[in-house]
């Protein structure tokens, strides 16, 4: 635009644009309005600039023609302006818009250079059908751009997945693992103790032993749902299940606040959002002592599900214990999944775990 008002000015001073002082300052006007008009947009909200591309692709198209009307009609060389505009509007345009612009092109081009002399009827189609097809040829190629980075994106997604699922593969073995391991050795003192007749096992080491089978099984069906991508989990079915759990293990109060519909979450963001709730849960369970009260809040704000996992129990020192506590992996899951991640703990103050994840359209 700017280099059209620029073009409009030199012409006129050089004396061969046929165009009165009212008439360019008018075009001028318009231009710089129709520049403010999308820096506005723009500014204002860059994804809204995409809902108002036929309306200001509109305005341009109707300055367009007037410009011609102004500057001599059919010998115009404003007419390539058309070119411009609908080749740069290719790039946001949908396929029905596309149309649409065309159509109006088509017809404020004729109004613009009305009458139109017999000869010069092939000229004017010749000009329509090498703007449309020339805007039509890059709105094909930027299309099979986007779907091709739509489908990058897919299999990147596919990878991350596949290496989250060797990761979870390793954390089975080792977490699972030792579990089944205390089990096995609780299991052998039992059948020592009654071999030797010394006494009999107790009631709370027999719940304790059973809670931990319970927990091993939950956390195997847990995994292995998770890792068959046909059959998504309900996410937030998942979390309050981990959430119930580990108030009864702490004999804590829960205070629990899930979304009652599942948010549009990916299967690699419903699966690294799963291991971030569960690694924080474990840490509450094996750092926090004795808390009262445990937290677990998730919500939908702007575009995103923001998280926290919070307990009022022993808290530690951030900057002392990172490693033992996990922090690492989770942040990077989260990271990963371009959100934000946070740790707020203090001796005796409890722990916080917040992070914010952006959700799919």
């Amino acid at each position: 635009m700017a280099a059209a008002v620029v073009w409009g000015i030199l012409r006129y001073l050089q004396g061969s644009l046929t165009i009165s002082a009212g008439g360019l300052a008018l075009l001028i006007v318009l231009g710089i309005f129709s520049g403010l008009a999308r820096s506005w947009v723009g500014l204002r909200d860059p994804r809204v600039m995409f809902s108002f591309t036929v309306p200001l692709a509109t305005m341009d198209l109707l300055i367009i023609s007037l410009a011609v009307r102004l500057t001599g009609g059919f010998q115009s060389e404003a007419w390539l302006l058309y070119f411009a505009l609908l080749v740069s509007e290719s790039a946001v345009m949908t396929q029905r818009g596309w149309l649409i612009m065309h159509m109006l092109m088509g017809v404020g081009y004729l109004l613009a250079v009305y009458p139109i002399p017999p000869d010069l009827w092939t000229n004017f189609g010749f000009r329509v059908a090498m703007v449309s097809q020339t805007s039509w040829l890059i709105f094909q190629v930027l299309r099979g751009h986007l779907e091709y980075r739509m489908e990058l994106a897919e299999l990147r997604e596919q990878v991350e997945l596949s290496q989250e699922r060797e990761r979870i593969a390793r954390e089975f073995h080792d977490g699972l693992g030792n579990t089944l391991v205390n089990v096995i050795r609780g299991l052998e003192l039992l059948a020592l103790r009654f071999r030797k007749q010394v006494a009999e096992a107790t009631e709370a080491q027999i719940h304790e032993l059973t809670s931990l089978v319970r927990s091993a099984l939950d956390e195997t069906r847990q995994m292995i749902r998770q890792l068959n991508p046909k059959t998504p989990p309900d996410i937030c079915q998942q979390i309050t299940q981990m959430a119930e759990r580990t108030a009864e293990r702490l004999n804590a109060q829960l205070h629990l606040d899930c979304p009652s519909s599942a948010p549009n979450l990916s299967p690699l963001q419903s699966l690294m959002l799963t291991q971030v709730v569960k690694e924080a849960l474990s840490n509450a369970l094996k750092h926090a002592g004795q808390p009262q009260n445990l937290w677990v809040q998730f919500r939908v704000s702007e575009g995103a599900l923001e998280g926290c996992i919070r307990d009022d129990g022993d808290g530690f020192d951030p900057q002392r214990i990172l490693e033992g506590y996990g922090m690492h992996h989770m942040e990077e899951r989260i990271r990963s999944l371009g959100g934000d991640f946070e740790i707020d703990s203090a001796p005796g103050q409890g722990t916080t775990v917040r992070f914010r994840i952006p959700l799919e359209k």
